[in-house]
């Protein structure tokens, strides 16, 4: 009986050993790559990665005071072999984040909230002023020039990409302030 408990403790560990050996196997595989995050540098630009091939570049935010409205800005490529769709974003500096798109009516902009935003295999999505866009609503603090801001973005599948972005100042700039021309209510 002892010789027999023995044997199936023994054979317990090599199993366990196994797992462990096939679960560093695959990590190691991996190479670190998935969700990595390069700081940009203080001219905004660096990339950041996220995982299969979804890079972030050129995130910034437009300066605004607390309380008030401000938006984020960046590229996102995807050099997939398939379609990801950005569907979130998530920031401690705001009440709320929403991805946007601004609409020509007329003579009117109007800007509303958008669902999701498809990025093709092997293409990109830049998110600019007139264009796609995050709107950070209620700032919970000011947003001065220089500083930095992180966001997470959020796609659909459970891929989030950190992502940190410079603020900004524009004013006097054709790209106008923080939610000048947004209209829905909020």
């Amino acid at each position: 009986m002892v010789r027999s408990w023995r044997n199936v403790m023994r054979f317990r560990f090599l199993v366990l050993a196994g797992a462990v050996a096939i679960v560093l196997g695959a990590l190691a595989g991996c190479g670190g790559q998935a969700g990595s995050t390069r700081q940009p540098a203080p001219g905004g630009g660096a990339e950041q990665a996220g995982g299969p091939g979804v890079t972030i570049t050129d995130a910034w935010v437009r300066a605004a005071a607390e309380g008030d409205m401000s938006a984020a800005y960046f590229t996102v490529t995807n050099q997939g072999q398939s379609a990801v769709r950005l569907t979130g974003v998530r920031t401690g500096v705001a009440g709320e984040a929403e991805v946007h798109e601004s609409m020509q009516e007329g003579n009117t902009v109007r800007m509303q909230p958008v669902a999701a935003v498809e990025i093709p295999a092997g293409g990109r999505v830049t998110f600019a002023p007139g264009g796609y866009h995050v709107m950070l609503m209620d700032l919970k603090q000011t947003l001065h020039p220089g500083d930095r801001v992180d966001l997470t973005l959020v796609f659909e599948g459970g891929l989030e990409v950190p992502v940190t972005a410079e603020v900004r100042d524009t004013a006097g700039t054709s790209t106008g302030g923080g939610g000048g021309e947004h209209s829905g209510g909020h």
